[in-house]
C-alpha cells in the first residue's frame, strides 16, 4: 500500500481540524394546538397534516395546550365521557398536553379516567391533587431528548380570583391550585441548567402569556391556550416566542428552533390551516365516523327558520327558554356559556343543543332589586369578558377608558325603565350564581332543573325558532 506523504497527512489533519471547528446546527420542531373542545370532525385533516410534517421532520413534538373537551356531546356525553377525544389524540400521536379549565367539567373522577386512557402525559406545575384521587400520568414538567438535546416543558393553567380556574366550583373536589407565576421560579431554576430548550405549555390566555414571557425571559417559548387567540405571525416578547392557534382544531402552530453548538440562534413559527388541508387520515376518519354514528344525538328537536350569525342571538334563545319555563320576569346568560355563534337554516338536533350548552348547569331563581341586576350586568362584563345576554329586558351601555361597563340603561319588555328599588324575579345558571361576585341579598333557590332540560322543554313548545336578527344589547 502506498504511504501518504507528510504534506497529504498535514492537509488531512487541517481539514479534520476545520471540520471540527464548524458550528454544529440542529433544529427542533414543535407543533402545538389548543382549545380543541372536542371538535372531532377536523381530526382526520389534522392527522393527515401531522403525518405530512412528520414525513419531513420525524422528530417533531406535538403538544396540546388544554381544553381538549367540552363542546361536542359525542365526546362529552358518551357512555365514557372524554374517551373519543383521548383515543383520537392517541391516534394522532400527541406527545404532551397541559390541563385546561374545561378538563374539570366532568369532575375529578372523569378527569382521572382521561389520564388513565391517555398514552401521553399531562403537565401542570400549579395544581396538586389529594392522594385519595390517585391521579396518574400528571407531572409538573417533562423532559424530552432529541439528537442529544434536552427539551424541558413546564405546564400551567389559569387561576381566577376565587383560587380556581374557570370551571364550576363544584367540580374542583380534591384539586388545589396556585398561580403559575408563583411556582415557575422553582421549576425554571431546576430545569434551565440541564435543558437546551425550556418551554411553558400554558392554558392561561394570550395576554397573561405575554406578561409571563416578560417576567421570565429564561423561557424559550410559551405555547398557549384559553383565550382562543389566533397568532398568525411570529411574536416575540423579548426573546420569548409566544404562540396560540385559535380553537376547535382550525389551526396548528409549527414552531422551529435553530441551535448551534447547543445555543438557540433563531426562533420562528407558522400558523397552518387544518380546514384547508386537502388530505384526511383514513384510520382517524374511521374512528370519527364511528363516534358520529350515535343516532341518539341526531334526534330533531326544532327547526331553525332564519340563519343565526351571533352568539347573542343564541343567548337570547337560551334566556327565553329558562325565563318562560320557570315563569320568571327576566333571565340571564353569561356569554362564555354560549359555545357557538352561528346556526344555519335547518333542523336543530339534540347534538346542536348539547353543543350549544355543554355544561347543563342547574337554573337558580333569585329575587333581585333593579340595582342588584345592574351590579350583576357589570360583574358579568368584567368576569366573563362580555355583556350579559338577557330575556325580559334590553339594555344599552358604554365602556370607559378602564374597560368597565358604564351608563347602563335597562328597558323592561313592557317598555318601562328598570326601577332600581323594585324587586324582580330572575333566573340564571348555577355557574353564574357561584362565580359572579355581585351585590345581592337573596341567596337564591335552585329550580332543581338544568339549563338543557328547560331549553328542550321550551323547544317542544316552540318547534320553529327564529332568532336570526334578535338583539337586546347595544354598546353606545
Amino acid at each position: 500500500m502506498k504511504k501518504l506523504s507528510k504534506t497529504t497527512l498535514m492537509a488531512l489533519a487541517v481539514m479534520l481540524f476545520l471540520s471540527a471547528c464548524q458550528p454544529k446546527e440542529q433544529k427542533i420542531y414543535i407543533v402545538s394546538t389548543n382549545d380543541m373542545h372536542a371538535n372531532i370532525d377536523n381530526f382526520p385533516q389534522m392527522a393527515a397534516l401531522i403525518d405530512s410534517l412528520r414525513s419531513v421532520h420525524p422528530d417533531l413534538l406535538l403538544f396540546g395546550a388544554g381544553d381538549n373537551r367540552s363542546g361536542n356531546p359525542i365526546n362529552d356525553r358518551c357512555d365514557e365521557p372524554g374517551r373519543p377525544m383521548c383515543e383520537l389524540m392517541n391516534a394522532v400521536g400527541f406527545d404532551l398536553s397541559c390541563f385546561g379549565n374545561h378538563e374539570w367539567d366532568g369532575g375529578p373522577i372523569a378527569l382521572r379516567n382521561v389520564l388513565t386512557w391517555a398514552k401521553f402525559p399531562f403537565v401542570c406545575a400549579n395544581v396538586t391533587f389529594d392522594d385519595t384521587l390517585q391521579m396518574p400520568n400528571v407531572y409538573p414538567y417533562r423532559i424530552f431528548e432529541h439528537n442529544g438535546l434536552k427539551i424541558g416543558v413546564i405546564g400551567g393553567i389559569q387561576v381566577g380570583e376565587n383560587g380556581l380556574p374557570d370551571f364550576h366550583p363544584r367540580n374542583s373536589g380534591g384539586s388545589h391550585f396556585d398561580s403559575i407565576t408563583k411556582v415557575l421560579p422553582k421549576y425554571i431554576n431546576e430545569l434551565r441548567g440541564q435543558c437546551d430548550l425550556l418551554f411553558l405549555l400554558s392554558h392561561c390566555g394570550y395576554e397573561d402569556d405575554r406578561e409571563t414571557a416578560a417576567q421570565f425571559p429564561q423561557l424559550d417559548a410559551i405555547f398557549g391556550g384559553h383565550s382562543h387567540t389566533r397568532v398568525a405571525e411570529k411574536q416575540l416578547v423579548g426573546d420569548v416566542l409566544v404562540t396560540q392557534a385559535e380553537c376547535k382544531v382550525k389551526f396548528v402552530s409549527l414552531s422551529t428552533f435553530t441551535l448551534r453548538n447547543g445555543k438557540v440562534v433563531d426562533k420562528d413559527m407558522q400558523l397552518l390551516s387544518i380546514k384547508n388541508f386537502p388530505k384526511r387520515n383514513a384510520e382517524v376518519k374511521a374512528l370519527v365516523d364511528k363516534y358520529n354514528s350515535n343516532e341518539y344525538f341526531c334526534r330533531v328537536v326544532a327547526n331553525n327558520t332564519t340563519p343565526v350569525a351571533s352568539a347573542e342571538s343564541l343567548g337570547c334563545l337560551m334566556t327565553d327558554a329558562i325565563r318562560y319555563t320557570t315563569g320568571a320576569e327576566m333571565g340571564f346568560q353569561n356569554p362564555g356559556g354560549v359555545r357557538f355563534d352561528t346556526l344555519s337554516v335547518r333542523p336543530v338536533t339534540l347534538k346542536d343543543i348539547l353543543a350549544l350548552d355543554p355544561f347543563d348547569n342547574e337554573i337558580i331563581a333569585f329575587t333581585l332589586s333593579g340595582q342588584e341586576i345592574i351590579d350583576l350586568m357589570k360583574t358579568c362584563f368584567t368576569t366573563d369578558r362580555g355583556p350579559i345576554y338577557c330575556s325580559g329586558c334590553s339594555y344599552t351601555y358604554k365602556v370607559d377608558d378602564n374597560g368597565e361597563m358604564t351608563d347602563l340603561k335597562v328597558t323592561l319588555e313592557n317598555g318601562k325603565p328598570l326601577d332600581l328599588n323594585a324587586k324582580y324575579n330572575i333566573v340564571m345558571n348555577s355557574y353564574m350564581s357561584s362565580v359572579f361576585d355581585f351585590e345581592h341579598e337573596d341567596a337564591g333557590q335552585s329550580t332543581f332543573r338544568t339549563s338543557n332540560e328547560l331549553l328542550l322543554e321550551y323547544l317542544s313548545q316552540h318547534p320553529e325558532i327564529d332568532y336570526g336578527s334578535t338583539s337586546r344589547v347595544t354598546e353606545e
